[in-house]
């Protein structure tokens, strides 16, 4: 049974939440992002999971706005830990494809870089909290050419539920 969400061979359901606004390098638009995402959790021991999610995201961007759906795997670390709560930094890379071009002058499939610090909490013994703050890469890594690789650099909030089973 799970208590600590970073407890070895320990797995949960992440069910979450996030969004961001571009923060810098902006292109023809400034792209928000909304959206929703599940994935798992698995603890490897010494307050280390490996991570994995699928996020579906609104851009809300200059012309037409797009749906991007992704993939994406990671690892999570604490590091400062309490009996209730413990601070980590996260970081995942994956791929996604939208369906219209993100950002306008880009590409629909894009590569993901994702770097999270925040907080867990124990509402339960089996189900935690997660909050914490997201700083969002978006880019195609030039496949298309360099005149078609603008970026979104964009940071927020993110929550979810870490539910052991």
């Amino acid at each position: 049974m799970a208590t600590d969400p970073f407890e070895r061979r320990g797995w949960h359901l992440e069910l979450g939440g996030h969004g961001a606004i571009e923060a810098w390098t902006f292109n023809t638009s400034h792209e928000r992002l909304a959206g929703l995402d599940a994935g798992f959790t698995y603890g490897l021991g010494r307050g280390i999971v490996l991570t994995t999610s699928w996020p579906l995201t609104y851009v809300s961007q200059r012309g037409v706005d797009a749906w991007m759906m992704g993939a994406t795997f990671g690892v999570r670390g604490r590091i400062y830990h309490r009996p209730r709560w413990s601070l980590f930094v996260g970081g995942s890379v994956g791929v996604s494809d939208a369906d219209t071009i993100v950002p306008p002058g880009g590409t629909r499939f894009n590569y993901l870089a994702i770097g999270t610090v925040g907080v867990t909490l124990t509402i339960r013994p089996r189900i935690h909290l997660l909050s914490g703050a997201d700083l969002v890469h978006i880019s195609n890594g030039n496949l298309a050419g360099r005149n078609r690789n603008p970026d979104i650099e964009a940071i927020g909030p993110r929550v979810a539920l870490l539910l052991a089973f």
